[in-house]
């Protein structure tokens, strides 16, 4: 559930508290930039945490996606005191004044922060990036945001677009920000502007408007002072090169906005951000929780803090048989880089550890009427790692839902993996041990499974 942050004694609106605010200010630039506030901002967020009486969470919806519910499956948060990794999916919209969501999500970053090591990393992320979004066959990864919204899926928009980046990074997703980009404009200004080191002159002659609209963008190579207006101008424009070159100023900018935030006296200004950032947000980190970052995020160090970009080199461009440019990727160079950026939690590296100790025999099965399901289900599963012995049809084609059958008893770390990864609820997990055959686990494809398309570059 996303969260607004409220007195229980306030009556209910459709902003955001302070609490929330201040969690996404501090969530943002210190992920992507270093420490922002460090023990002042703990002890500020602290003293409103105290002053809000940890509220429970009202029925409102939140203020971008529409999210009513918790999604089913959604994992234990990490415990931060303790030391364990947390992995956060920031995600800039470009709402017009005039338009409400279901948005499509302009800006995705996958960032992390791990506290015992007191390190953190930050992985941009192209948003004409082609890969299969859950239950929806493949399409540009930015519109995941905007299809779980338009479909009223449960966790809304947010949930879909954590699964989608869970599905294709191997990675898992414990939160989410979304930020409208007016609040980031107008926190630019509060700070009084920022300054930009353009690495050689950048003309855009079709930078879109609000009106949508086109207008002439353009900005001198060398050291530049930049309002909120023209840091996001700055951070989105790509006609003058690409999107891996929009990528790389966004993180620019990301980094400016810290280094100014460090030089002032960030806490006298805090009044004038929370009112830059209010109902320009949605997140679903509690109070507590934001404590706790809080405390964490003061410990790390600036060169302790790793970017990267998903670049040219890690992908293929290709034209879709619907005419679309999109960007296909290298799995492999992909792995790589997250495996510097972003190491799996030692939860999860358990986990692949404990699948290939068990190295259970599979069957797949189609139970839907899609030609060839199994097959490169097969394909798919193989190329993982798994062992699978046969695959074939079901003895129906009409299950919505895919169901894992265990016949063994003990290959419980493979189920786990496996649930995860068709989407499989618990009632769809049935085990019998009385059936002896050549399969440890059987998987039943239903319609809700759409594997990757097998890809050959262009």
């Amino acid at each position: 559930m996303a969260y607004n942050y409220q007195n229980r004694r306030s009556q209910k609106n459709n902003g955001l508290s302070p609490l929330s605010i201040i969690g996404f200010i501090l969530l943002i630039f210190f992920l992507c930039g270093g420490v922002f506030f460090g023990y002042q901002i703990y002890d500020t967020v602290r003293e409103t945490v105290i002053a809000l009486g940890l509220p429970d969470i009202g029925d409102m919806p939140p203020v971008l996606s529409g999210v009513i519910a918790q999604p089913t499956g959604q994992p234990a948060a990490p415990n931060i005191i303790a030391g364990e990794r947390v992995n956060f999916l920031i995600m800039g919209i470009d709402r017009r004044a005039t338009e409400s969501c279901p948005c499509r999500s302009d800006t995705m970053m996958l960032a992390t922060l791990d506290p015992k090591t007191a390190t953190a990393g930050l992985v941009t992320i192209p948003r004409d990036l082609y890969v299969p979004i859950p239950g929806y066959g493949e399409q540009r990864i930015n519109t995941a945001l905007f299809i779980g919204a338009r479909d009223k899926l449960p966790g809304g928009g947010p949930a879909l677009a954590k699964k989608t980046i869970e599905y294709n990074f191997g990675r898992q997703i414990h939160y989410y920000v979304i930020v409208d980009f007016n609040g980031f404009r107008r926190v630019v200004d509060t700070l009084g502007g920022i300054e930009i080191n353009v690495p050689k002159a950048i003309d855009d002659p079709q930078y879109p408007t609000e009106n949508y609209g086109v207008q002439h963008v353009h900005f001198n190579a060398g050291l530049q002072r930049m309002n909120g207006e023209q840091a996001l101008q700055y951070a989105r424009t790509r006609h003058a090169d690409s999107d891996f070159g929009r990528s790389k100023r966004q993180i620019q900018v990301l980094m400016a906005i810290r280094d100014k935030a460090l030089r002032l006296d960030i806490i006298t200004k805090l009044p004038s951000l929370l009112q830059s950032m209010w109902g320009t947000l949605e997140t679903d980190l509690k109070p507590t929780e934001v404590l706790a970052l809080a405390q964490a995020a003061s410990k790390v160090k600036t060169e302790n803090i790793k970017t990267a970009v998903i670049d040219q080199t890690m992908t293929v461009e290709y034209v879709t048989s619907t005419g679309a440019d999109v960007l296909w990727f290298d799995r492999v160079k992909i792995g790589q880089l997250m495996d510097q950026i972003i190491p799996q939690s030692a939860l999860t590296a358990d986990l692949s550890k404990q699948v290939a100790q068990e190295a259970a025999r599979i069957t797949v099965v189609n139970g839907t009427l899609t030609p060839q399901l199994a097959e490169r289900t097969t394909k798919f599963l193989q190329a993982q790692g798994y062992q699978i012995t046969a695959y074939g049809n079901a003895d129906r084609f009409d299950y919505a839902q895919t169901v894992l059958i265990d016949y063994s008893g003990n290959k419980s770390a493979t189920i786990t993996a496996l649930a995860k990864l068709f989407n499989v609820s618990p009632e769809n997990i049935r085990r019998t041990t009385n059936v002896k055959g050549e399969s440890d686990i059987r998987i039943i494809l239903g319609a809700n499974w759409i594997p990757p398309a097998e890809k050959t570059q262009p």
